[in-house]
């Protein structure tokens, strides 16, 4: 049984995204400022051999092409054969994957998955966890990004898809990771690059960030003890330490 709905391997959905051959792996500026900023952090070492990479629903490819331009090996998954046929065709090692079954055990050094958990029933996550350890390497990582389900500042994102059917806060996935015994090093809000496309945009960028400094500072000292409240998403990184 798929862990994620297949309604978004559908035409129409992939026209309301956006997604095509055309803009297939356009990897923005941002978007390296972005990835660059979440990894950084992470308890990796880059070398050789080149580090082994797995995304879970690469989507329009964009981290693809960011793991390409760094020398990794990238394996990217998806439940939609048009995704997959675009991603071989442009070169990427991709595989129709609906619950990572095809994947031998122990392969990847760090495995991610950008916006996906939200898309798999709740009661299939512990499940989705323990493939992802199974496919991890000893003492490998594991980043996921979802929206925040301990914020209204996650709504949006969270609501903003019809194939979206699980919210996730904090101390949901620390049971998830719990009962997938994989060890939870990080849950934090996603990176914030400064630098926008534009000079008005950077500027807004900085008075949002100053804002939400203000106001997770205030939620945090009167109400409860979150300091990613302002964040529209949650990023988590998981390790694999037992076997």
């Amino acid at each position: 049984m798929p862990l994620i709905s297949e309604d978004n391997s559908n035409s129409d959905y992939l026209n309301w995204k956006e997604w095509s051959i055309d803009n297939f792996a356009q990897l923005s500026a941002f978007d390296k400022r972005y990835f660059d900023s979440e990894l950084k952090s992470l308890p990796i070492e880059d070398g050789s051999p080149p580090l082994q990479i797995l995304e879970i629903g690469f989507g329009n490819g964009k981290f693809l092409q960011y793991c390409v331009d760094l020398g990794w090996n990238i394996t990217g998954t998806e439940i939609n054969p048009l995704l997959v046929q675009i991603a071989k065709e442009k070169g990427f090692h991709a595989v129709l994957s609906e619950n990572l079954l095809e994947l031998a055990d122990e392969q990847f050094d760090l495995v991610v998955a950008f916006d996906v958990l939200e898309h798999i029933p709740q009661d299939k996550i512990i499940f989705f966890l323990t493939q992802i350890k199974r496919v991890l390497k000893q003492d490998g990582i594991c980043l996921l990004r979802f929206p925040n389900g301990d914020s209204p500042f996650g709504l949006a994102n969270q609501n903003g898809d019809v194939t979206h059917v699980t919210a996730i806060g904090s101390e949901k996935i620390k049971f998830f990771a719990s009962q997938a015994s994989l060890d939870l090093i990080t849950c934090r809000g996603e990176r914030e690059p400064l630098l926008e496309k534009s000079l008005s945009k950077t500027l807004r960028k900085v008075v949002s960030i100053i804002f939400k400094k203000i106001i997770n500072g205030f939620i945090y000292l009167v109400f409860y003890k979150k300091r990613n409240y302002c964040s529209d998403n949650l990023v988590v990184i998981l390790k694999k330490t037992r076997a």
